[in-house]
């Protein structure tokens, strides 16, 4: 593996491990409403799946040009 593609995907790691932590908060705090609670954990699981798929693709990537 290429230095670049390791950066990239420990980047992703990196930035999934974070916006989970910023999740966990979000779920356990009590400031402010339940809505805007809601709200805001369902933005970080998107984010974290955006970050899933960033890391699938990249593995994906990764085995087909291993293959080749």
């Amino acid at each position: 593996m290429t230095r670049i593609i390791e950066i990239i995907n420990n980047t992703l790691i990196l930035k999934k491990q974070v916006l989970e932590q910023e999740l966990e908060e979000i779920i356990n705090s009590n400031e402010g409403s339940v809505e805007d609670r809601v709200k805001k954990a369902i933005n970080v699981l998107n984010k974290v799946s955006k970050t899933n798929n960033a890391k699938t693709t990249l593995t994906s990537y990764i085995n087909n040009n291993n293959n080749k």
